[in-house]
């Protein structure tokens, strides 16, 4: 069954147990550079990476942010044996969403 973290603003646990990391949806706000790291745990140890990314805020003048979507198949086998943790580099500059499977 898939499920959504829903929107969220900051570091956060989205799932406790085994599941299939599915996607992630990160936008950041303008001229603003905030990271996002996903691991498979259920804290932020920096050992089970599964995902990291940038997102780029860029100028207003510009058109604002520059962000990403990244999806993954299950032939990608981004199982998450523990669960899944998100930490973001700075809660006041972007928004994430983790899309999972539960398994």
């Amino acid at each position: 069954m898939n499920k959504s973290s829903g929107k969220q603003t900051g570091s956060a646990l989205i799932y406790t147990g085994v599941c299939r990391l599915k996607s992630v949806v990160f936008v950041a706000d303008i001229a603003k550079t905030p990271t996002i790291t996903v691991e498979d745990n259920i804290t932020a140890e920096g050992t089970n990476i599964k995902a990291f990314g940038r997102a780029c805020g860029g100028t207003e003048a510009a058109g604002g942010a520059v962000n990403f979507i990244i999806k993954w198949t299950d032939e990608d086998n981004m199982i998450c044996d523990n669960g899944i943790y998100a930490t973001l580099s700075s809660a006041d500059q972007g928004d994430y969403i983790i899309e999972y499977e539960i398994l």
